[in-house]
């Protein structure tokens, strides 16, 4: 089912602002999950709808948390997101470290009391987008396993940072420590579909194609031990650092609303302008971009993209064309307007 892109944003912050979040804050998500969804990161888009309700509908996020600064010193600030949704205190706290970081040169953000965010990227972008380098991480419920062990402990913790270029955001890495993110077994599971070996285990250690399973288990990380350091490390920086939940600690975002997930966040932007300049920054980039363009490629590469190049394309073209929703996806956001006695908007 292929729907606008307005619309779809329209809908679905009809729909969270019926589920409880303020306007504000339901229209910042919805254009939040759209967004994931026009850059061809379904995991993290509009299918995230029905759990984004249910927290809502039962006050495990809060629709009007508060956004408090807790501390502040030269180059960096604690911040408490209210038990609000992620992404309203995701776009506040970056904004926040944009700010800052043109005077300081380099401004971190930590953040306590958030919940899951969205699509990383997102926010890495909104540096890259104002001339700065923009780096993102935050922690995530269990479903990654330390390195030996076949039992989830830590989030598969999201990294992006995002690099400014002469039309915007040059590119931008957005990647988790793990095989693939947990929402590609969400989509995996709605959908039917098996997965692949390789990208997780069950709850017994033994490798498996079925979703189901595999979410019950663990996700594997890439490099093996290195990806498992990786996301320990993350967890460290986004949830320990700033006092928030890590590991185990943190709420499960599908299985307990009876209480906020206690997530934590860190942003943290490079002002160019105060190294070598930002006009000269962005030169040798694009330079490195182009030599990287021009090498020999592999047998049967036709192109040698950017880290989030792809991502980009996908989100010119669907905003132009609509985006592709599953139908299973298209039929919930449906059904929820009816239950909630709101007009459809897809």
């Amino acid at each position: 089912m292929r729907v606008d892109h307005k619309h779809l944003t329209d809908h679905c912050a009809a729909l969270l602002e019926a589920a409880g979040a303020c306007p504000d804050h339901a229209r910042i998500t919805a254009e939040g999950l759209v967004e994931a969804d026009l850059c061809g990161v379904e995991t993290h888009g509009v299918s995230r709808m029905e759990v984004y309700l249910k927290r809502l509908e039962a006050g495990a996020v809060l629709g009007e948390g508060v956004f408090t600064i807790v501390k502040q010193y030269a180059g960096a600030a604690l911040c408490d997101g209210g038990g609000a949704l992620g992404q309203v205190t995701a776009r506040k706290a970056m904004a926040l470290a944009i700010e800052q970081a043109g005077t300081a040169g380099c401004y971190t953000v930590f953040v306590r009391n958030s919940s899951h965010y969205g699509m990383a990227a997102t926010y890495a972008r909104m540096a890259a987008e104002a001339g700065m380098v923009g780096i993102t991480t935050t922690n995530a419920p269990p479903a990654l396993a330390p390195w030996g062990s076949y039992r989830a402990y830590f989030g598969p913790n999201p990294l992006a940072i995002a690099v400014p270029g002469k039309n915007g955001t040059a590119f931008c890495l957005d990647m988790a420590p793990s095989v693939i993110p947990r929402g590609k077994l969400m989509l995996a599971i709605q959908k039917g579909e098996s997965i692949p070996e390789g990208w997780a285990v069950d709850k017994e250690g033994n490798p498996t194609t079925d979703p189901k399973l595999a979410w019950d288990g663990t996700l594997l990380p890439i490099g093996g031990p290195k990806g498992a350091g990786l996301t320990m490390s993350l967890d460290v920086l986004s949830g320990i650092l700033p006092g928030a939940a890590f590991g185990p600690h943190i709420g499960n975002l599908f299985n307990d609303m009876s209480k906020t997930q206690d997530v934590g966040h860190v942003f943290t932007v490079i002002d160019p302008e105060l190294f070598t300049g930002r006009e000269v920054f962005i030169e040798r980039v694009e330079q490195m971009l182009a030599e990287i363009k021009a090498l020999p490629r592999t047998p049967g590469t036709a192109e040698i993209f950017a880290p989030g190049e792809i991502e980009l394309g996908r989100k010119t073209d669907r905003m132009e064309n609509g985006i592709e929703l599953a139908q299973n996806t298209y039929d919930f956001l449906v059904r929820k307007a009816r239950e909630y006695g709101i007009k459809e908007q897809i």
